[in-house]
């Protein structure tokens, strides 16, 4: 007896869309920052922030700040001071204070003794104006801003190496890293080393953050600055506007810094590790076209990593971390999701930001379009579903697993038969296979209904190879 084919008829109903998760960088417009903050570190537990020679200070909860107000600091260490941070070993306080006999800010460390006292450290050089110093997580390095003797520009970057007694004779960080225009604000991030510049003197000129991975084990005497691969930081840490001043808690995965991308001074907060890998690319039809606001997620054993949704021209963004086995799942309205496993590798481990590129192909439902799945039987037992088959049939599984608000009918057919007795029980044995493996891929089977149809020998499908599925995808309203 002739082998048949088959033709389903699929009858899709409208869904909801899915909600978008919130971003991982996230405004702090609960708060109203006074002109001119700058200078911002994290130190036990609050957030610091220099504003007209005034310290302030904000507590800390959730990751959030709510107010500032003048901080207690000052009395502490019966000094103005500028900036200030731990010392990542020891947690001696470190701090910058205006020299009250030269009148330029130098560098003082605070211990708490019987009497807390002030030290100054002595760079055994005449180094003008010491802003935003910090030190490396191992403790051997520091790194500041200053207009030194000699420089490249307006603020260079220089740094010292910690020699087991006391801090080395402060070097400039090279024209890799220093410009003509400033660069300020460094603060470590692991192994690298994240400031801002402004590559240009201009008064209107806008501030972005570079990244440079600092050598372990670097001294004086082996450090290689022209060697140096600085990379200038992606959005949404980088902007149209000046961005400065980042303050970073390691230990608790978060951070601060300001920005004027929206035309005005204004505070954000990053969650998550900075270091990473930026998956990007774009999302369009076979045929090329763009598809804008399709839901873009990456999920890690079944837990959603990050989120986002295409743009005007179908281009999505996400920073992920590497190494890791994840599942990218895309999705729109009236197109089959895409999901497939994805593992990502740093491209470039001197780069604190790694890009990496997919771009995506979603398959459209057209309105009363037929679409042929080949090979959904095995070769001579054409009721049961093939391995080929299974794999033809999963974009559709998925789409429905991802829609929970979609109905599916599904209505077989027969033809080139001469047998109609045949034909009912062959389709009935398909439907029974069918339903079986949406029952073991599907969370609701209730979402699919199976209809026997004409099974009097008429041509009801396209001209095809006899193991076929014929579908045929009606969107319609309730």
């Amino acid at each position: 007896m002739n082998k048949k084919s088959t033709l389903l008829v699929l009858l899709i109903l409208p869904f909801m869309a899915l909600a978008q998760m919130p971003l991982t960088v996230v405004q702090q417009d609960n708060i109203k920052l006074p002109w001119g903050l700058n200078n911002l570190t994290i130190l036990d537990g609050r957030l610091l922030g220099n504003s007209k020679g005034v310290m302030l200070s904000a507590p800390i909860h959730n990751k959030a700040v709510y107010y500032l107000q003048p901080d207690t600091l000052e009395r502490t260490i019966k000094a103005n001071f500028s900036f200030a941070f731990r010392h990542p070993i020891d947690s001696t306080l470190y701090f910058s204070h205006m020299d009250e006999d030269k009148h330029r800010l130098g560098l003082f460390t605070h211990t708490q003794e019987r009497r807390s006292r002030n030290k100054k450290i002595d760079f055994r050089g005449w180094f003008r104006d010491i802003c935003h110093p910090t030190i490396s997580p191992d403790g051997s390095m520091i790194v500041f801003s200053s207009q030194g003797k000699i420089g490249l520009g307006g603020q260079d970057l220089w740094c010292s190496f910690w020699n087991g007694k006391r801090w080395s004779k402060p070097i400039n960080m090279g024209g890799v890293i220093n410009t003509a225009g400033h660069e300020v604000d460094p603060v470590f991030y692991g192994q690298f080393l994240i400031y801002s510049s402004s590559e240009s003197l201009d008064s209107n000129a806008l501030y972005h953050f570079h990244a440079v991975k600092i050598p372990a084990h670097a001294t004086a005497e082996n450090i290689l600055f022209d060697q140096f691969k600085v990379q200038r930081l992606p959005e949404p840490l980088n902007s149209n506007g000046s961005d400065r001043s980042m303050a970073v808690d390691l230990a608790h995965g978060f951070g601060f810094w300001t920005t004027t991308r929206n035309g005005k001074t204004e505070l954000y907060c990053f969650d998550g590790s900075l270091e990473g890998v930026i998956l990007s690319g774009t999302v369009a039809e076979e045929r090329g076209r763009r598809i804008d606001n399709a839901s873009v997620k990456v999920l890690r054993n079944g837990r959603l990593i990050a989120s986002t949704t295409t743009d005007s021209t179908g281009f999505y963004q996400l920073v992920i971390l590497p190494g890791n086995d994840y599942e990218i799942l895309v999705s729109k309205p009236n197109y089959f999701n895409y999901s497939q496993p994805l593992t990502v590798l740093r491209t470039n481990e001197d780069q604190l930001v790694s890009p990496v590129t997919k771009d995506i192909s979603l398959e459209f439902l057209h309105l009363n379009r037929i679409m042929v799945f080949d090979h959904i039987y095995r070769p001579g037992a054409e009721a049961e579903i093939s391995a080929e088959g299974a794999n033809a049939l999963s974009p559709l599984v998925n789409y429905l697993r991802d829609n929970p608000h979609v109905s599916l009918q599904l209505t077989l057919f027969c033809s080139e038969t001469a047998d109609s007795t045949f034909n009912n029980l062959l389709i009935n044995q398909r439907i029974i296979n069918l339903q079986q493996y949406f029952s073991t891929t599907l969370p609701s089977i209730s979402q699919i209904s199976f209809k026997n149809g004409n099974t009097e020998g008429k041509n009801e499908s396209p001209k095809s190879s006899k193991s076929s599925i014929f579908a045929v995808f009606s969107i319609k309203d309730k």
